[in-house]
């Protein structure tokens, strides 16, 4: 006898299909694809050990988030670096982050603040090496996002997501400001959250706001670096 309709459970097929978006959006966001780099569905496909199916709906669904760019071969792309691209991300992630930490401050709770100030310091320390750059950078992510996650707002919630995609190539770009002894950068992660516990959460937006512009504005006194 077959299960009532409400018992089946279809979740392998969007399982895979979530595990290859998520695989590649991470990969995105810490920029492990340069710019200009050229992605082959089959290639991908083959190197996640899956079929192609999954794979072209999660390309499909990071075009729509800009993180790629599709090419008239079929292939997609890491989109190009250029000053005009930077300026505009760098100052739509500075407006639309700076906001989504005021929203969210009255809303984390002291246990979140505990997890965020642990965070902290952990990517102070894993930045001190380049051993320690990949794990700096998921700790950076998830440090940004339960506080973005915080304010409950989906819609900015998907901006967000499409601008850190589209930073990728930017921050493999810069990578090399990421592991040295003098971070000017550190202790801002430290400070904002020292800001929302006391509750001045605009005083945290600033921390917030010169933490996402510290990056990008490293890479504009560095042109060449945009080459790479």
């Amino acid at each position: 006898m077959l299960p009532a309709l409400g018992e089946i459970k279809p979740v392998v097929r969007s399982s895979v299909s979530d595990a290859v978006y998520q695989t590649l959006r991470n990969k995105l966001m810490h920029g492990e694809y340069p710019a200009g780099q050229l992605l082959g569905i089959q290639d991908l496909a083959n190197a996640l050990e899956t079929s192609t199916m999954p794979v072209r709906e999660a390309l499909r669904q990071l075009v729509a988030q800009q993180g790629l760019e599709p090419m008239r071969s079929g292939t997609v792309r890491v989109p190009l670096i250029t000053p005009e691209r930077l300026d505009d991300i760098r100052r739509s992630r500075v407006l639309v982050e700076g906001t989504v930490t005021e929203w969210a401050g009255p809303r984390l709770t002291a246990r979140q603040l505990d997890d965020l100030e642990q965070l902290a310091a952990e990517i102070t320390v894993a930045r001190r090496s380049r051993e320690g750059l990949v794990d700096s950078l998921e700790k950076n992510r998830i440090f940004h996002y339960t506080i973005y996650q915080a304010a409950q707002s989906p819609v900015m919630l998907a901006m967000i997501d499409s601008l850190w995609l589209q930073s990728g190539a930017y921050l493999r770009a810069t990578r090399e400001f990421l592991h040295t002894d003098t971070i000017a950068a550190d202790r801002l992660h430290e400070s904002a959250v020292a800001a929302m516990r006391a509750g001045d959460y605009a005083q945290a937006r600033k921390f917030i706001e010169t933490d996402v512009s510290w990056v990008f504005d490293r890479l504009s006194a560095v042109p060449d670096a945009m080459s790479r």
